[in-house]
């Protein structure tokens, strides 16, 4: 009976045991671990505390102040240019080339000999032509004397007349044609690169060479019909072209388009732009600036100083302080217009303000800044 008895009280003891040994190291496992996490937790806040005491330091940025102005509103199309006088020179009667009287990107004058044709039938033609013609006009002499003497009727008058305006047309159609055989410059111009050569047989219409007019030009674009009733004659225009960069022509709108093309709804529009250097060439096209409506007021501000966002645009405006410390404190702008670098802010900006032009992506808003402005962007 006492045996039994004991070895229940043994098994109790060693359960009682173990279970203050567990509660031992649970108590030790907190007290390591709350030790970490709270010495970790207290550095975070000491130095989070240092830090709102300390602030930020100042951010080196450039600088650069707003400047009131007005700027007309600006349309940017494509445009091509075409000469007020230009066409293919062709031959209107078939013959062989007997002379090429031309350089090719020679400057001619209107009359210039440019081609002569063989024209030797034609010439045999007129000679005997004009036999035909002096045949005809002895003849009517004649005839005009009998009919004063009674001696010839009206109608042997009538005859020799209609004879000798036949002969003098064939005459004259022969001097036509010769005429046509020798192609000369309809108008002042430079002529292109010659397309024939001596000895060439040559039908109606073949090619001979270019001739175009470079001084002045027109300039064609189109513009949305919504622009209609903004665009007018004698509107500025500047053309620019990626041949002559950093290079710009001026010009005036001519002339307007009498239709809307119902394809596209926008209308064809012209401009003379002058050329006296004859630095461009009919064909070149580019890009067209014209302006439009009335002028917008606002301040100019370089683009730079601009940052661009889906919930709107902004700037970094720079104030001082007493102590002539500088801060920058965001502002939300409102921008009419961009052109050359520069834009054109129409809202949230007044004149003389100082912005920040370069360094914005180090910035937040009222952090302390240090104008350097020997370095623009």
């Amino acid at each position: 009976m006492n045996l039994q008895r004991r070895c229940p009280d043994r098994a109790v003891a060693r359960r009682v045991s173990m279970r203050k040994q567990v509660l031992a190291v649970v108590v030790i496992l907190v007290v390591v671990f709350g030790g970490i996490f709270g010495g970790k937790y207290y550095a975070d806040h000491r130095a989070a505390e240092a830090a709102a005491h300390r602030g930020f330091p100042p951010v080196t940025v450039s600088t650069a102040a707003a400047r009131e102005a007005s700027w007309l509103p600006e349309i940017n199309v494509v445009g091509s240019l075409e000469a007020v006088e230009g066409t293919e020179i062709t031959a209107q009667i078939a013959g062989n080339v007997t002379q090429i009287a031309f350089r090719s990107g020679a400057r001619v004058r209107k009359g210039d000999p440019l081609v002569h044709l063989d024209d030797s039938n034609q010439l045999a033609q007129l000679h005997a032509d004009q036999a035909k013609l002096r045949l005809t006009q002895a003849t009517l002499a004649r005839i005009r004397k009998l009919y004063a003497a009674r001696a010839a009727s009206q109608s042997d008058l009538q005859t020799a007349e209609a004879d000798n305006a036949t002969a003098q047309a064939a005459v004259e159609g022969d001097q036509a044609t010769l005429k046509k055989l020798d192609i000369t410059a309809p108008f002042s111009g430079i002529v292109g690169i010659r397309e024939v050569s001596v000895g060439q047989y040559v039908s109606p219409g073949t090619p001979i060479v270019n001739l175009q007019r470079h001084d002045p030009l027109l300039l064609n674009f189109s513009l949305p019909q919504s622009n209609l009733s903004e665009v007018a004659p004698g509107l500025n225009v500047a053309f620019t072209v990626n041949a002559y960069a950093g290079k710009t022509f001026d010009g005036h709108v001519t002339a307007i388009g009498s239709r809307v093309d119902p394809a596209t709804r926008n209308i064809d529009v012209q401009a003379t732009l002058a050329n006296p250097r004859e630095l461009l060439r009919p064909g070149l096209y580019g890009n067209v600036r014209l302006s439009l409506g009335k002028p917008l007021r606002g301040v100019t501000v370089p683009n730079t100083a601009i940052t661009y966002s889906t919930s709107g645009d902004s700037v970094y405006v720079v104030t001082s302080s007493a102590d002539h410390a500088l801060t920058a404190h965001e502002r939300v702008v409102r921008v009419g217009d961009e052109r050359d670098g520069s834009a054109l802010v129409i809202a949230g900006l007044t004149a003389g303000e100082t912005l920040v032009t370069a360094g914005q992506n180090k910035l937040r808003n009222g952090m302390p800044v240090v104008a350097n402005n020997h370095v623009q962007p």
